[in-house]
């Protein structure tokens, strides 16, 4: 990994960290899911760059998103993001759109179209091309819908933390040394 992705890491963390800890205080089954083995994203084919997304409504357990971005998130410059959906039950279909911010503009891949017999473990490959208009702090949402005969369509959102930097701009060049006399 990167110099740059590690310094980056650590922002994204916090700020996932402090979106999750937003809510109701967890439900004696969530509890005891956590209590339970944990999962690991290894076995299910994922990079080891990828990072998961934050769910809003405490959905993990059921389908999780993850994402890894292609290089720096600089301003003006295309940013490619690898995105897993990784649906931990079976699902009649799944689908997904993405939404960015104002000043962060989702260029290529707004919408997974519906993929029909969805297995559980068997990851969901997608491609997003992002194009930060600004510096700052984003959050690109993903909902996600999911249809099972047992309970319907649901849909499920997450949140993609995305840090975009100004670009910096090369030093000025040094004047030449003067010529010998």
């Amino acid at each position: 990994m990167s110099r740059t992705r590690r310094a980056l890491l650590l922002p994204v963390l916090a700020i996932g960290s402090l979106v999750a800890a937003c809510g109701d205080s967890p439900t004696e089954e969530a509890v005891a899911t956590q209590a339970g083995p944990a999962k690991t994203t290894k076995a299910s084919g994922l990079s080891p760059e990828m990072v998961a997304a934050v769910s809003v409504g405490r959905s993990s357990s059921i389908l999780s998103v993850h994402f890894a971005l292609g290089k720096l998130p600089l301003v003006g410059q295309a940013l490619p993001v690898e995105i897993a959906i990784v649906p931990h039950q079976d699902f009649t279909s799944v689908r997904a759109n993405f939404e960015g911010p104002d000043g962060l503009a989702l260029t290529i891949g707004n919408e997974l179209e519906p993929l029909t017999d969805v297995k559980a473990e068997i990851v969901i490959k997608h491609q997003l091309v992002l194009l930060p208009r600004r510096d700052g702090v984003f959050i690109l949402s993903a909902t996600v819908e999911t249809e099972r005969p047992t309970e319907g369509n649901v849909s499920r959102v997450f949140s993609l933390p995305i840090i975009v930097a100004v670009a910096a701009t090369p030093a000025a060049a040094a004047p030449a040394p003067a010529a010998p006399k």
